[in-house]
């Protein structure tokens, strides 16, 4: 999948849906993937099968 997000931040299969910024004045970024990894849930590892609901990621420095 190439696309901006992925030209702008060199994550191949990654695509922002939209930013918002919160009253805090920090930032959500909604995004999506095609990758089968991501249905894995962060916690305990189990594939689900339908959307449960969102999940809380920090980023992370990339080599």
């Amino acid at each position: 999948m190439t696309n901006d997000t992925t030209l702008l931040l060199d994550l191949d299969g990654v695509s922002v849906i939209r930013v918002e910024r919160l009253d805090d004045g920090s930032r959500r970024v909604h995004l999506a993937t095609a990758e089968e990894g991501a249905r894995a849930c962060p916690a305990c590892g189990v594939f689900a099968s339908r959307v449960k609901g969102p999940a809380v990621t920090r980023p992370r420095d990339l080599p």
